[in-house]
Order: C-alpha cells, then sequence, then structure tokens
C-alpha cells in the first residue's frame, strides 16, 4: 500500500454520504459484523440530522480516520438512554478491509478511552465480538477490555452457522 495520510476527526453532518458508503462497504467485505448491506436503513438526510446530533451530545462520540474525503475507520460510543445505565457507553467499531493491521483500529479505540476519561460521563465502555475474531480480541483486551460473558448463538453466518459472542467491558476511573 503507497503511503496515505490519515486524518482522525469528529464525524461532521458533511461526512453523511461517506459514513453511508463506508458502512455499506464494511457490512459486504467482512461477516466480523453483525450488520449486512440492509442494516443501515437511514437516508442521507437522516444521517446528516444523527451525526449533527452527535457532535452536540457529550456523551455520544463518532471518530472517523479518514483518507481525503474517504472514511475507512469508524468508531462511535454512545451512552445508554435510561438513567441507571447512562454512564455506559456502548462500542462499535469498523476498519476497512483493506486498512486492517495498520494501527487504525487501535488509534481509534485508545482515542475513544482517552475521550470518555475526558468527557468523565462515562464509566465504562461495553462492546459485543465474535468468539472467533482473535485479532479484535487481542486489541480490545491490549486496551484494557475484559471478557465479562459469552453470548451463545448471539449471531450467525450468511450461510445459518451459529456464532458465539463475548461481551467486553472497561471500566473508565
Amino acid at each position: 500500500m503507497a503511503r496515505q495520510e490519515i486524518v482522525f476527526a469528529q464525524a461532521q453532518a458533511e461526512d453523511a454520504q461517506a459514513l453511508i458508503d463506508f458502512l455499506d462497504l464494511v457490512a459486504v467485505e467482512t461477516d466480523y459484523l453483525v450488520m449486512d448491506e440492509e442494516t443501515f436503513p437511514y437516508s442521507l438526510e437522516q444521517t446528516q440530522s444523527i451525526l449533527m446530533a452527535s457532535e452536540e451530545a457529550p456523551d455520544q462520540l463518532c471518530l472517523l480516520a479518514k483518507v481525503g474525503k474517504k472514511i475507512i475507520g469508524l468508531i462511535n460510543v454512545k451512552a445508554y438512554k435510561p438513567y441507571r445505565i447512562s454512564h455506559v457507553g456502548d462500542v462499535f467499531m469498523a476498519v476497512a478491509k483493506e486498512y486492517w493491521s495498520h494501527g487504525i483500529g487501535r488509534i481509534l479505540l485508545e482515542e475513544a478511552i482517552i475521550w470518555a476519561q475526558e468527557m468523565d460521563c462515562l464509566k465504562r465502555l461495553e462492546l459485543t465480538v465474535q468468539v472467533r475474531n482473535a485479532r479484535a480480541i487481542k486489541l480490545y483486551k491490549s486496551c484494557g477490555f475484559e471478557v465479562e460473558g459469552t453470548q451463545k448463538r448471539g449471531a450467525r453466518t450468511d450461510e445459518g452457522e451459529w456464532l458465539d459472542l463475548y461481551y467486553m467491558g472497561r471500566l473508565i476511573d
């Protein structure tokens, strides 16, 4: 791969189309995600509104890795709404397959952890990951996440094979 400048920045409303394109891409190039090409149901206008709301919310982060205007990685952290669990941030992360093994996921995850520490409204981050996704599990563990449980048959492949998921969490102190 030729050298490229990768910029990490919070998503803006003008990133909406590139975000839709990115999510469409990662939905079909890997089956490590539970999404498929029909999972992201939002229009361009709805996606713009979602990104504007995320920018304003102190308990949400949508951080992008971009080459030019093309999104190559994403981490999204969103606090749960009910007060009793509003200190918990749900993490979703994806990197375009072409950019796997270049440290982009690590940078995104580390930045999200720093953001959570600095914002001081989240006290816990959590995510699910397929048990068979050893590389992602290794990354999450190296950033302080722990396996807290297993969800048997938590997902399945397009061919119908059952997949177990790990629940992973990390405290923010």
